[in-house]
Formats: C-alpha cells, sequence, structure tokens
C-alpha cells in the first residue's frame, strides 16, 4: 500500500547519486509567480533537475517587485515574462499556455511558484499520458500528508464538491473532475480544442472552470498518485482558517457562482447553493467579527456579479 505520509520535500541541488542525461519530454513547463522570489527560486532548480528534461520553462511573472527577475537561473530553456501590472494567476495561467502554444511541445506542464515537485514528477506523469490527455500529480502539504482538496469530484446536478478519499492515492488513474493548477499536464491538442484557461477570474476557480470544461469534450482527467509534488501553500490538511482576505472572499464567492451557473444542470439546485452561498458569507463574517460595512458590500457584490454572470478583474482594497 502506498505510504500516505511521505518523508519530506525535495532538497534543491541535492542528488543521491548520478544520474544518467534526462529523456526528452516533449513538455513546457508554466509557472505564474508573484513577489516570491524564494519559493520560484527553488521550483525552477527543481524543474530543470527533472528526470524527463523539461524542453521549455515558461515564467510568467505578475509584475513583481522583490527583485524575481535576480533569481531566474541563467537557462536557454527559461524565457522569463513580466506582465506590466498584476492580473492575477488566472491570467499568468492563460497568457503562459497561450506562449506555449505557440511552440511545438506535446504537453504543457502548470503550476504555482510554490510547487516543488519531487526528480520523478514529470516522468511519472509521462508513463500515464497513454490513460489521458490530462494528469494530475498527487499534492503534499509541508507536514507531508496529502492535500485531498486539490482534487475532488463535481456533482453537476447538485453542485456539490466532494474531496477524492485518500483511497484514491492507492492506485494510479483515479478519475478527476475539479483540480488546481498545481501540477497538471495536458495535451497541447486537448487545449487546442479547449481553448485557453479564463484570464478574468484574476485567481480561485480559473483550474475548477478549465477542469470542468475538459470533462465536457469528454476527457477524463485522472491522478496519478506516483508523480508527486510538494505545496508550500498547502501548511496542513485539513487546512486551518486564515484572516480575512478581501480577494479571496470576492472571488472565491463570484467564481464559484459563475462556474455551478456554468456546468451546474439544475436551476433549482443553483438558487440553492445561492442562498446559501449568500447565508454563509455573511455568517461566516459575523462569526469571526469581521461584518462591517466594507465586507459586507463585496459580498453582496460578489453575489450580485455571479447572477449577472460578470467576470473580470476587478480593484478591491486590501487594507
Amino acid at each position: 500500500m502506498t505510504n500516505l505520509i511521505p518523508p519530506s520535500p525535495p532538497e534543491v541541488g541535492v542528488q543521491a547519486a548520478p544520474q544518467a542525461t534526462p529523456i526528452s519530454s516533449g513538455t513546457a513547463a508554466i509557472v505564474v509567480t508573484y513577489n516570491r522570489k524564494a519559493l520560484l527560486h527553488r521550483c525552477l532548480t527543481l524543474l530543470l533537475g527533472q528526470t524527463a528534461a523539461l524542453e521549455h520553462i515558461y515564467v510568467i511573472d505578475n509584475a513583481s517587485t522583490d527583485g524575481t527577475a535576480e533569481v531566474i537561473p541563467q537557462d536557454p530553456r527559461i524565457t522569463h515574462v513580466r506582465l506590466e501590472s498584476n492580473l492575477g494567476g488566472a491570467y499568468g495561467f492563460s497568457y503562459g499556455v497561450q506562449q506555449a502554444l505557440e511552440g511545438n511541445y506535446q504537453y504543457v506542464w502548470l503550476m504555482d511558484d510554490d510547487c516543488l515537485p519531487e526528480p520523478e514528477a514529470l516522468a511519472e506523469l509521462l508513463t500515464y499520458t497513454p490513460q489521458s490527455e490530462a494528469l494530475c500529480s498527487a499534492v503534499l502539504a509541508r507536514d507531508g500528508r496529502y492535500d485531498l482538496h486539490q482534487r475532488r469530484s463535481f456533482d453537476e446536478v447538485r453542485l456539490s464538491e466532494t474531496d477524492l478519499p485518500k483511497e484514491a492515492y492507492t492506485q494510479q488513474g483515479t478519475p478527476v473532475d475539479l483540480f488546481t493548477f498545481v501540477s497538471v499536464l495536458i495535451s497541447t491538442d486537448a487545449v487546442r480544442r479547449a481553448g485557453l484557461p479564463v484570464n478574468n477570474f484574476f485567481f480561485m476557480y480559473d483550474d475548477s472552470e478549465y477542469a470542468l470544461r475538459l470533462r465536457e469534450l469528454g476527457i477524463t482527467t485522472r491522478l496519478v498518485p506516483s508523480s508527486r509534488v510538494w505545496h508550500h501553500g498547502s501548511l496542513t490538511y485539513p487546512p486551518v482558517r486564515t484572516a480575512y482576505n478581501p480577494l479571496k472572499h470576492y472571488y472565491n464567492t463570484r467564481n464559484q457562482l459563475l462556474v455551478y451557473r456554468q456546468y451546474g444542470t439544475s436551476s433549482p439546485w443553483y438558487a440553492i447553493r445561492l442562498l446559501v452561498k449568500t447565508g454563509g458569507a455573511f455568517i461566516r463574517l459575523a462569526q469571526h467579527r469581521e461584518l462591517n460595512r466594507r465586507s459586507a458590500g463585496l459580498a453582496a457584490r460578489a453575489l450580485l456579479d455571479a447572477v449577472r454572470g460578470r467576470a473580470y478583474v476587478r480593484a478591491i482594497r486590501t487594507n
């Protein structure tokens, strides 16, 4: 049985034994970053050390101000694209995939800058490409447990999401309905059929929307537990509650409801989810003593934009 508590994250620059020349993978990695240069450096170093050699790495930089360019290795396989303004991870992934489609690659491998892949992560994904055009790695939190919320199933009638159970990580190929862009490998043929990821969600649920778009095309995304990546953003599992974040509050509420509206098949259930989301948004704010004129107005705006089907990058004051 697969060990559900792996030992430790991969170390940068440490190898147990000399390795043969990496095999070519036909893959371009898309790494979206914003003001996390230390994590980005670790991510890129681990990508360059994959046993299945990447053809190219596109670093999409959302106008970082922390000296990100200084930590990017001088390697001909890396293209650093610094955007003029921070339009969010959603725009970064969409733009990065668009750049990759201009090259002659078979696959794109999507991840954030805090994704730390083990050396065999890409090679393991490529092993299972005959099974599906979209494959997900297992995501490990900082405490070594699987972050189950990264891979989920979806009921399009009741509009409910369920984390894949731990048992799914003991076998290869379990179907995944919803994924995050934390180590997802997708064939460029599938991307050309599905189109680019949405670029106006800023962040939150842009990856879920793309997962469901692939599913509508008849593409079954599958989990490959033997491909493992450590995710610095997953503090522990179950996740602990963090402080109120206006950006997450707005985009999580709006984008989830937009996705439910697009891919749900039951109007009554959508109405129920809308009511539950409305009540829950205000109740949680009150429970944590964060309900005020500003947060209430932002929650109302998120709900209104979802009902109207409006997706756009909204300027939100965070302090």
